[in-house]
């Protein structure tokens, strides 16, 4: 079924592949990505590729890191954006950096947070908070700096991977969370969605990742130079 599965794979990339050497503008192409990413970078650089070729046809597909690596292992989706962990100890996967994702503290414009002049990262620790699971990067990081500093980051009022949800929930409660700035400057954040002014040393490495010993088709080469 592995063998199966590799020569459907190359003989889409052949058609994909003739398709352009004929002139066409037309490609299909299985896009994963985490949920950070599905938010922001991945739209823009679709809409990048559909703005030089409008033929081209998109299946995307929003997952979290483990599950992200386990499509493109299986190669059920041809091309992944996010961040390195996803890569994690798989050896079939190769890992290309396109940039550092800074995250951010925001809240909604009615936190009474938001109208001080002065924010301290003691001032956030004791909010309630809405993250993602306690095992998510973003908040392991975020609770290691609380930590480096000596402080506790509150107990989580909600946990999700949807920034969709995240974002409705501190813009109807005083609740804070975490974004980062590819979601923030790329998705389209709600008006009322505040960055605190807190210095966050914190990022991920975000970039391209796809199997390892594949070279990558003409859809799939359009896409990676957008991105």
């Amino acid at each position: 079924l592995r063998r199966a599965t590799g020569v459907l794979e190359e003989l889409r990339h052949a058609v994909d592949e003739l398709r352009s050497l004929s002139g066409a503008s037309g490609g299909d192409l299985r896009i994963g990505g985490t949920p950070t990413m599905c938010a922001g970078l991945v739209p823009a650089i679709m809409n990048s590729v559909l703005g030089d070729h409008p033929q081209f046809r998109f299946e995307v597909a929003e997952l979290d890191a483990r599950k992200l690596a386990g499509e493109l292992a299986a190669r059920s989706v041809d091309i992944g954006i996010g961040a390195q962990h996803a890569a994690g100890d798989a050896d079939g996967l190769v890992f290309e950096e396109l940039f550092d994702d800074r995250l951010f503290i925001v809240a909604a414009a009615r936190h009474p947070l938001v109208s001080k002049r002065s924010i301290k990262l003691e001032d956030v620790a004791r909010m309630q908070w809405v993250l993602p699971g306690a095992d998510a990067p973003v908040t392991v990081q975020l609770r290691n700096e609380f930590r480096k500093r000596g402080l506790t980051l509150s107990e989580t009022a909600v946990t999700t991977m949807s920034i969709s949800v995240r974002y409705n929930l501190i813009g109807r409660n005083n609740f804070l969370t975490v974004v980062y700035g590819s979601a923030l400057r790329l998705g389209n954040a709600p008006g009322f969605v505040r960055v605190l002014p807190i210095d966050l040393p914190v990022g991920i490495s975000i970039g391209i990742l796809r199997p390892r010993g594949r070279t990558l088709a003409p859809s799939e080469e359009v896409f990676a130079q957008a991105a």
